[in-house]
């Protein structure tokens, strides 16, 4: 319907009084409701007379001339510490790690406020983590020798986590959240270790309380960080699962279940980096019960045809599963 024939009623008219914000409010809505994609997005644009984006090609040049020039840099600041270390005295080893990252972290800081420098943020923030996280390390080697290794993990990676908690807080990007969701699992780590809980049962407890967390923030402006976060937190509750349940038939059928799930989960969040690492975990576990199962029982032939023929099953399954998939 055209302008003046719209009823004062209809929804049309009510769209037509909205402003910017509300309209992108709306907008944004409707493709959460709908589960929209980004090409879906794009083809709309032809409707409304826009002329198609464009792709910009020399992106993939200059991001991989940033990530050279940085591995570069590192690498040198490396070599030369590795020069100079026994020459240095123990306060000279803290300031040249430690202070190394202090420089890089004002320089992330920088690149973050000037859009000239922004794509050279994320490589300088990571690094400085790196580089001030050794440098904690070297401090209490240096000074306190006699320091329990889960309790020097401990203040280092609480100390790491409570700068990133303020960073995040301030800056609100996508990288500076990446490096709390490290630095706290870390400090999570070293904290069971300190109180002598088995690795098996850390590796459970941070896989599934990390899986919860990715959970959370799949749906948030902050999914960026989430693609990555599903693959290690669901390979250690895989490898916490498998240490526990080891050998114990039939607790072990819960390896079996686990896998499924996680495959299922896959699916309902539309991520092919879930998929992929969840039908690794069925094809390890697979080959778990062949070995353990079905190797004496049946013949190892047998059980390798078996195997081979749920491996090509699984295979086809996923194949189906990841095309249907619009996340990444």
């Amino acid at each position: 319907m055209s302008g003046p024939d719209r009823e004062p009623g209809s929804p049309d008219h009510a769209l037509e009084h909205l402003d910017r914000e509300q309209a992108l409010e709306v907008i944004a809505a409707l493709a959460r409701a709908h589960r929209l994609t980004a090409a879906e997005l794009e083809r709309t644009r032809v409707g409304t007379g826009l002329p198609p984006r464009r792709r910009r090609g020399p992106d993939w040049v200059r991001t991989l001339l940033a990530l050279m020039g940085g591995l570069f840099v590192l690498a040198g600041l490396l070599g030369l510490l590795q020069l100079i270390w026994h020459d240095l005295s123990s306060p000279a080893r803290v300031i040249a790690v430690f202070g190394s990252g202090l420089v890089l972290l004002v320089l992330g800081l920088v690149a973050v406020r000037d859009p000239a420098f922004e794509r050279a943020a994320s490589p300088l923030l990571l690094v400085a983590g790196l580089f001030q996280t050794a440098g904690l390390f070297v401090l209490l080697h240096e000074y306190w020798l006699n320091l329990d290794d889960a309790v020097a993990s401990m203040l280092v990676f609480g100390v790491m986590s409570a700068q990133f908690v303020v960073l995040f807080g301030t800056l609100r990007r996508t990288d500076l959240l990446f490096l709390l969701l490290v630095s706290v699992t870390l400090f999570l780590a070293a904290t069971l270790t300190w109180l002598d809980v088995d690795h098996d049962w850390i590796a459970l407890a941070l896989g599934g309380a990390g899986l919860l967390v990715t959970f959370g923030l799949e749906r948030t402006a902050w999914r960026g960080v989430c693609g990555l976060a599903w693959v290690v937190y669901a390979l250690l509750l895989a490898i916490g699962v498998y240490e526990v349940v080891e050998g114990a038939f039939p607790f072990d059928l819960l390896m079996i279940i686990l896998a499924a799930l996680l495959i299922q989960l896959s699916v309902y969040i539309e991520r092919r980096s879930l998929l992929g690492v969840a039908v690794l975990i069925m094809l390890g576990y697979l080959g778990y019960y062949t070995g353990e199962y079905f190797a004496d029982m049946l013949g190892w032939p047998i059980a390798l045809i078996v195997f081979g023929l749920a491996l090509l099953a699984l295979s086809g399954y996923a194949f189906r599963l990841g095309r249907s998939m619009v996340g990444k």
